[in-house]
């Protein structure tokens, strides 16, 4: 490639480098430092609540510092998820968020690291290690038979030549500034390793994007994808990322590994250079196998749950939804492009569009009403109680309940003067005061004192009906305006206060 394709080469790749652009940003130092201090640490993801009291707290102490940052740690969160320094996930079994680095955040704070603490120009376990996985793969990838049984004789007598040496001449353990250098290079390969992860976890998403996108705009009836997915076939763990994070997990987990490499950090612990590689990194190395395994435990959880929400949005016809939206969509999109040749963009077409007003605003932005913000401080004072007025509690009574007392009253006054007499005959005495009250109780007192009316003019040799009349009454509310009903007629017979001994007396 020519200088000049290679310079075109970088300038697009400083435009489009992920990492670069965080490294551009603003406050990009302050940013990665800390989020490497409460997410590039032990814990690789944090919940939204617990990552903003964290926060919170450092953002005082860098103001107190000089530092220009006048927005919540909420709101840099939600700015960093924007640049791409983080991802947020719905956790798995809390009703809230999870905050974890990306890919490029995790590259960009390795970058950070290796300027301040620049590695030597040639170190020997480096050289070693590379010459080492270099002559085990031309051995392993060897097609000849013989040559491979030849480099095992040779590895099997060295092998033997070294259990001889120890045997005549004891053990020789290896430098302390070897040792040290080659546990630097294994730490520094050991921080690569969770960058992979984000990275996997980054490739099962946009693989999962992408199966979406294809079931939604295939145009046949039938694509490979949607049969694969009828048929049960796992698409996503089935695809190459699928494979080889499932051929890596099962080794992760393997109880012989685990066994191994415990025995194997617990005894660096107890080495003599261990003091000179410093307490941090012995404890990172002897934690890190259980680091990785939450971690791959966690990136095979979304897998799953992608692969689950693929089946799902098969099986439920969702895509076809998705794919009439779709329809939908493209046909004005394609009725501009032949309209576009004979109108202008700005041309008039003498239609009003009504654009909804509507804000959407994120749930943080509300704020919970305190009832003790709005609530008078001033104590109330007791009030002067009033004597009572025998005559208003009566009226209070009489709009609330029948005055069953005056019904009967007015029954027993008209009866002092005739023999019988019906609602109606009532009424025409005493007219309704409570209105539809007074009839609804003089129908209750005829029910239980007086008896019913039979109809004059039904035939003999039929049961005799009831008789009925009509009753009239004023609106206790609007005078003059009167109401009547048909209802069945009753007569009394005696006075009510007659009939039953006391009752006038009780209902006053």
């Amino acid at each position: 490639m020519s200088g000049a394709g290679r310079a075109l080469e970088q300038l697009e790749l400083f435009d489009d480098a992920p990492v670069l652009a965080l490294l551009r940003a603003d406050n990009a130092p302050i940013t990665l430092a800390l989020l490497e201090t409460h997410l590039g640490q032990d814990e690789r993801s944090r919940t939204a609540a617990e990552l903003y009291e964290l926060l919170d707290a450092d953002l005082d102490e860098l103001r107190f510092h000089g530092q220009d940052l006048p927005r919540s740690a909420q709101q840099y969160c939600k700015t960093w998820v924007e640049q791409g320094y983080l991802t947020r996930r719905a956790a798995q079994q809390e009703r809230t968020e999870l905050f974890s680095l990306t890919e490029s955040a995790h590259q960009a704070i390795r970058f950070l690291a290796d300027l301040a603490s620049p590695r030597e120009a040639v170190t020997r376990s480096r050289l070693s290690l590379l010459t080492d996985r270099l002559l085990q793969l031309a051995q392993e990838t060897d097609p000849d038979a013989g040559r491979r049984i030849t480099a095992l004789q040779e590895q099997q007598e060295r092998i033997a030549q070294q259990i001889r040496t120890l045997q005549e001449h004891g053990a020789s353990p290896l430098p302390i500034s070897q040792a040290v250098e080659a546990a630097e290079e294994l730490y520094a390969l050991a921080l690569d390793v969770p960058s992979d992860f984000a990275r996997v976890r980054a490739e099962f998403e946009r693989l999962h994007r992408s199966l979406r996108l294809e079931l939604i705009e295939h145009d046949g009836p039938q694509g490979e994808i949607l049969d694969q997915l009828f048929l049960g076939v796992d698409a996503v763990e089935d695809s190459e990322a699928g494979r080889s994070f499932a051929a890596f997990h099962s080794m992760l987990i393997s109880p012989v590994l685990e066994q191994r490499y415990h025995a194997a950090a617990d005894a660096l612990a107890t080495r003599d250079f261990a003091s000179h590689l410093g307490a941090a990194k012995i404890r990172f190395l002897q934690n890190y196998l259980g680091r990785l395994q939450q971690e791959s435990h966690q990136v095979r959880h979304a897998m799953i749950d992608l692969s689950r929400s693929l089946r799902e949005f098969v099986r439920s016809r969702q895509f076809e939804q998705y794919r009439a939206l779709g329809d939908v969509l493209r046909r004005p999109q394609r009725l501009s492009l032949e309209l576009a040749p004979f109108v202008r963009p700005h041309h008039r077409i003498g239609v009003g569009l009504t654009l909804s007003t509507f804000t959407p605003r994120s749930v943080g932005q509300l704020r919970l009403l305190s009832p003790a913000e709005v609530t008078a401080d001033d104590d109330l004072s007791a009030a002067d109680a009033e004597p009572l007025d025998l005559e208003h509690l009566r009226e209070v009574v009489r709009e609330s309940e029948i005055d069953l007392a005056e019904l009967t009253d007015a029954v027993d006054d008209v009866l002092a003067w005739r023999d019988t007499a019906t609602i109606g005959e009532v009424l025409s005495v005493h007219p309704a005061t409570q209105g539809l009250a007074s009839i609804v109780g003089l129908l209750l007192l005829a029910q239980r004192h007086g008896e019913p009316v039979t109809d004059e003019t039904t035939d003999a040799d039929e049961d005799p009906a009831p008789a009925t009349e009509r009753v009239a009454w004023d609106l206790p509310e609007a005078p003059g305006q009167r109401r009547s009903a048909v209802i069945t007629a009753l007569r009394f017979t005696r006075p009510i206060s007659a009939a039953v001994p006391g009752l006038a007396k009780e209902l006053t």
